[in-house]
């Protein structure tokens, strides 16, 4: 394998998730790419601990420039944010990303689409694919209402009653507690 540097990260280059483009026919073209818990392991990511997903990639060439879009579905495993325990979560989006040849490499007007050499012969879909799962896991990765591992819910159910108890005793202790209700209505 050859290492492969992104964004000042080097990591293996893995072929699985390269389309061959010199030579292709304009039009489009299908491609199905699997994706489990070693590709998130190549990267490094300890937030994705296994995934079994499925991306379905449409590529379509044109004189000058491809168009790649993406229908990805499955799940990926994570750690629940409340519990710790496994999660999996279901996954099932579309992305997409626009590419430009152009032999100066320096004309990019922004994030509107990849610029690449037309001496190029290769598209990798690596860093595309991982980037937009990682930005559609959900905000907060948790359990449906009552599956989380019941004794740690136990465990952070004491420890919320003994800082709601600590509280109290520090707000009674406080210089400040015999204000506590100076501001209430009482008429």
């Amino acid at each position: 394998m050859h290492a492969l540097k992104w964004r000042g990260i080097e990591m293996a280059e893995n072929k699985d998730f390269i389309i061959q483009i010199k030579g292709l026919q304009i039009g489009k073209h299908e491609y199905d790419f699997p994706i489990d818990g070693s590709f998130f392991r190549e990267f490094e990511n300890s937030q994705i601990l296994d995934a079994d997903l499925d991306a379905e990639v449409v590529l379509e060439k044109g004189s000058g420039w491809m168009n790649v879009e993406a229908d990805i579905t499955g799940y990926v495993t994570v750690e629940c944010d409340r519990c710790l325990d496994d999660v999996e979560l279901p996954m099932d989006f579309s992305c997409s990303m626009a590419v430009k040849f152009a032999k100066d490499l320096s004309d990019d007007d922004g994030d509107e689409f990849i610029i690449m050499d037309p001496a190029d012969g290769e598209l990798d879909l690596t860093q595309f694919l991982y980037d937009y799962v990682c930005l559609n896991l959900p905000l907060q990765k948790v359990h449906q209402d009552g599956k989380c591992n019941s004794e740690m819910m136990a465990k952070l159910a004491g420890v919320n009653s003994a800082a709601e108890k600590d509280d109290d005793e520090v707000a009674q202790n406080s210089p400040f507690g015999a204000l506590k209700g100076l501001f209430d209505n009482k008429n």
